[in-house]
Formats: structure tokens, C-alpha cells, sequence
């Protein structure tokens, strides 16, 4: 009887599975030394900006500043440039990765610069203690007080503030606004390009990814936008993972919807408005995709799909369910009855807001009239953009998931203005506008980025070309494509960063008006220990008493 040979030992299956889990641990310590460069370049440039001894009440020390600021932007590109050319040869997969993620940092860091000079001199943030950041230092002395917030207000950042306040600041969330401020200014960025990256090449994430976020930079709340960069690529992902559950598998693609779910709720308790105006379209989105999976693989393709979709519902619902059910609650009850200037205008313009648009043309006028029957250049570009990109790729889950935020945004932004009459209430439809540029400017960039692969698709494949295939795969060839990507775009975030601050320096209200008017504010009012800030006009400030504290409530009354 002859003997039975054993199995042959899977050496191939082995290998392979530890190829692929070098191949995760690889991917993984890029990922982060992206993460720590572009952080790294945003905060130095922040850093070397403090430095910058100007009066930002005078226009010519607030010329000066925004000058010095472009200067130190040029040396960090310069040396991200030569860095960049060290490591193409050195380490040429981390090459354009790292030099993309620096400008993203200088991108946002420039524009956290010129917030830090507009404020220098003051412990004060933009606007004092007033309005909307006035109401954020209240509720993180609450949070520490134990002094329950209101319901309807995302509890995400007044609990980040009160707790670095109680880190770094000794306790007091006044003295400690100003500069978180300015760190999540800084911040955005990186955190738009990382976020891009889980969709997009280096190159393409910082030009789509970062250029998209060039309008929403807010100073003086940069959270919200923050938010609002992220979520939509985020959304995009979890498509992308429901589409490729098949080939995942079931446990890794669970993990990586519970992954981007915990993303989701912590998104979510920072700023909630982004996910109110894209509701209609997420879940008419989710559906068309699990029911095209249905079509076309059958029914066990759609749970394999429906699993990542579960968990990462499941996470959310555990960490954000308790204050969506609040905000939901209050929601029926909670009228915003404010008309503003956005309100008063044509509300099929979105390309531009007021709080991004020079004072004087709301005085004689907005929006100016368009080139086209009333609608302008910028519009008709992006709108173009926008239909080459459905065009070309509208079955992919990143133009999927822009298409319907977009068309969630226009819903809903139409629904409210066509009830402002009727009901009286605005309910903050113009803040669509954001959504709706963020969404177009990203479609355009995509439009550019998938006719770039066609294009380079047919040349490969085009023998008339080879030849000018081969000059242009060559390594001398892509560094040269990659340096100028990357100076070309550190200029424009540069230039925009730089048009941002300015529009935040502080401006007398007496003989201009605008978002200056915030700035000057801080400047000219008693700060917390009695002493006016040091450019306060004159050396005098207005007396300001900080509002008492409220008594923490207690179980028994």
C-alpha cells in the first residue's frame, strides 16, 4: 500500500500573506509621517509668524505682517522643495507624499498667521466675548463648572476648549480660545489633505482636496469648516468600502466602516450643520448603491455590502445617537427668525457669501451681474466642471457622493427660501452656499483629474506617442511635474491665506465696514484682569465686566 504524501506547504500563501501585511504596515508609516509633516509645516509656519513685531491697528504694520508671513511661506516651500528632491532619491515612494502634505500645512498655516498678527496684543479672539465666540467661552466654563449645555449646540467643541483650557491655560477657556482658534486654523489643511488621501493620489488630494477648502477658511469659527472638508470625503470612503465589501472581506471591511463611523460621530459633536444639508442626499445615495449592488450581484453581495454600512451606522449611533435625538428634539422648537444680508439676495447665487465678499458691493449691490443672462464666469466654470466630471466618472463613489451632497444642499436650500415668507424663519439656508462651492470646486478638480487619466490612458496606449511616454515617466521628468504642482499651488493657497487675514485685520468701524470690524473689537476692550490691550487707540478700551459664571446644578436641588 502505498504511502499517502502530506500537502505541499502553502509557502506562496505565507509569502503573500506577509507581503500584504508589510504592505499595510508600510502604507500605515507613510500615512503618518504625512500626517506629522504636513501638522509639523502648518504649526512652524503659526510659530515663525508670532515673531512678527507689528501694531496691527496701523495699516502699515498690518502690511508689514502679511508681507512677513509671505516671506516665511517662500523659505518653507523652498525648503520643502529641496527636501523633496533629497527623498526622490533616497526614498522615492515617500517623496511626493511628503512634500504634498507640507504645502497643505503651509496652505492653511498662512492664513492661521495672519489671524495670530491680526490679534496680536490682545487675549481676546476675534469679536471679545460677543456674539457666537462669546457664547463658546460661556459654555466651556460651563463644561468645567458641570453646568449642563444647551441641547441643540454640537457639545464637541465647548468640551475640546474647556479642556485645554484646564490643559494649558490654567482653567480659563478666555485666555485659551484665541489660540485653539488658530490651531484649527491651521489645521485644516492637513486635515483636508489626509482626508483626501484616502481617495486621491498625493498631487490630486492637495490640488482637489486643499483648493476646495480655499473659500470656507473662517477664522473667526474655523471648526465648522473644518468639519465640512472632512465629512463629504469621509462619506465618500464609506461608498467606496459598501461598493468593495466583496473583495475586503467581511471582517476587514466591518472594521473599516466602524472606523470611519467613529470619524462620522466625532464629526458630527464638533458641528452638525454639514450633516443636516447633506441627510436627503446621503440616504438616497446609500440606497441607489446597496440596490445596484442587489441588481447586479444578488442578494449576498448585499449583505456582504450592508455589513461595513451596519457598523459604521452602529459606532455613530453609539457615540453621537444621545445629542442627534436632542438636536432632533429641539429642532421643531428652535426658529431662526434672523434675516440677514444673504437672505436679501437672489438665492440661486451661491458662488459667493458675505462673509467672503468686500463690504462695499452690499452697499451698491449683490450679486453683481453675470457675463452669461446674469450668471457669472466662476459659476459657469464650475458648472462645467461639474458636468464633465458626471461625464466621465459619475459611477465612481467620490463624483457619487459629491453629486448627491450637492443636490441635498440645493433641496434643502430651496425648501427653506421658498417657505421664508410663508413661515416666517430662515432656518441658516444661505450656509448651503458653502456646501454647494465646496461640492463644485471638488467636482471640477475631479473633472480635471479623471480626463488626466484618460488622456495618459490613450497616450500609453497610443504608439505614434511612446516616445513622448518615455520623456515623461522618466524620473527627471515626473520631479520637475511634481515641483511644479507643488510651488504652483503653495502660491495660490499662499495668495488666498493672504486675502483671508486680510479681510480680518482690524478696521475702525467709524470709516470702514466688513469682518475687521470683529478684529478692531478685540483691540479696543477691556480684557479679563482690567488692562486694555496694547494697541488699544490711545491706550483707552471700553470697560467690559466678565458675565458671572452660572452655580453647577446638583442632584437634590
Amino acid at each position: 500500500m502505498t504511502a499517502t504524501a502530506p500537502p505541499p506547504v502553502p509557502v506562496a500563501d505565507g509569502r503573500a500573506q506577509r507581503g500584504h501585511s508589510g504592505r499595510l504596515r508600510s502604507a500605515f508609516l507613510f500615512t503618518l509621517a504625512e500626517a506629522g509633516v504636513s501638522v509639523f509645516a502648518a504649526l512652524l509656519l503659526t510659530w515663525m509668524s508670532r515673531r512678527l513685531h507689528v501694531n496691527p491697528m496701523n495699516r502699515i504694520g498690518q502690511v508689514s505682517g502679511l508681507a512677513g508671513v509671505q516671506l516665511r511661506l517662500l523659505v518653507l516651500l523652498t525648503a520643502t522643495v529641496a527636501l523633496y528632491l533629497v527623498l526622490s532619491r533616497l526614498l522615492p515612494r515617500a517623496a511626493v507624499r511628503i512634500g504634498a502634505a507640507a504645502v497643505a500645512g503651509l496652505a492653511t498655516g498662512a492664513t492661521a498667521s495672519g489671524s495670530v498678527i491680526s490679534l496680536r496684543g490682545t487675549i481676546w479672539p476675534i469679536n471679545g466675548f460677543g456674539g457666537d465666540i462669546g457664547n463658546l467661552q460661556t459654555w466651556a466654563y460651563n463644561v468645567i463648572d458641570g453646568v449642563p449645555l444647551p441641547e441643540e449646540y454640537p457639545p464637541g467643541f465647548p468640551h475640546v476648549l474647556a479642556w485645554i483650557a484646564q490643559l494649558v491655560f490654567d482653567g480659563d477657556p478666555t485666555k485659551a480660545v484665541k489660540w485653539v482658534m488658530a490651531g484649527f486654523l491651521a489645521i485644516t489643511g492637513p486635515v483636508a489633505y489626509l482626508a483626501w488621501r484616502m481617495l486621491l493620489p498625493p498631487l490630486w488630494a492637495l490640488g482637489v482636496g486643499v483648493t476646495a477648502t480655499l473659500p470656507l477658511v473662517d477664522p473667526y469659527k474655523p471648526y465648522s469648516a473644518l468639519v465640512l472638508v472632512v465629512v463629504i470625503p469621509v462619506f465618500a470612503k464609506l461608498v467606496q468600502v459598501v461598493q468593495d465589501a466583496y473583495k475586503l472581506g467581511r471582517g476587514r471591511a466591518s472594521l473599516i466602516g466602524a472606523g470611519l463611523g467613529l470619524l462620522l460621530a466625532g464629526l458630527f459633536l464638533l458641528y452638525a450643520g454639514w450633516f443636516v444639508w447633506s441627510a436627503v442626499g446621503v440616504v438616497v445615495l446609500f440606497l441607489f448603491v446597496l440596490g445596484s449592488i442587489a441588481r447586479k450581484r444578488g442578494l449576498r453581495a448585499l449583505g456582504e455590502a450592508a455589513l461595513p454600512l451596519a457598523a459604521s451606522v452602529a459606532v455613530f449611533l453609539a457615540l453621537a445617537g444621545p445629542y442627534m435625538v436632542r438636536l432632533l428634539g429641539a429642532s421643531g422648537s428652535t426658529k431662526d427668525t434672523y434675516f440677514y444680508f444673504d437672505t436679501w439676495i437672489d438665492p440661486a447665487y451661491w458662488a459667493m457669501w458675505s462673509a467672503s465678499m468686500p463690504t462695499k458691493l452690499q452697499e451698491s449691490g449683490w450679486p453683481l451681474p453675470g457675463e452669461v443672462g446674469g450668471v457669472g464666469i466662476v459659476p459657469i466654470l464650475l458648472i462645467t466642471g461639474m458636468a464633465v466630471a458626471f461625464g466621465l466618472a459619475l459611477r465612481k463613489p467620490v463624483v457619487l457622493t459629491l453629486a448627491a451632497c450637492t443636490g441635498s444642499a440645493f433641496l434643502l436650500r430651496y425648501w427653506y427660501a421658498s417657505h421664508m415668507y410663508q413661515d416666517q424663519v430662515v432656518q441658516l439656508y444661505p450656509r448651503t452656499s458653502m456646501q454647494i462651492m465646496y461640492c463644485m470646486i471638488a467636482l471640477t478638480g475631479l473633472a480635471l483629474y479623471y480626463s488626466a487619466d484618460r488622456i495618459r490612458s490613450w497616450v500609453r496606449t497610443t504608439e505614434v506617442l511612446s516616445g513622448i511616454t518615455g520623456r515623461i515617466d522618466a524620473p527627471a521628468g515626473r520631479r520637475t511635474v511634481v515641483i511644479g504642482a507643488l510651488c504652483g499651488l503653495a502660491l495660490l493657497f499662499g495668495s488666498a491665506g493672504s486675502a483671508t487675514s486680510d479681510a480680518f485685520m482690524p478696521k475702525n468701524p467709524e470709516k470702514h465696514r466688513g469682518l475687521g470690524e470683529l478684529t478692531w473689537y478685540s483691540h479696543t476692550i477691556q480684557q479679563p484682569d482690567g488692562s486694555c490691550p496694547k494697541y488699544a487707540p490711545g491706550g483707552v478700551c471700553t470697560p467690559f465686566e466678565m458675565p458671572k459664571r452660572p452655580m453647577p446644578q446638583r442632584p437634590g436641588g
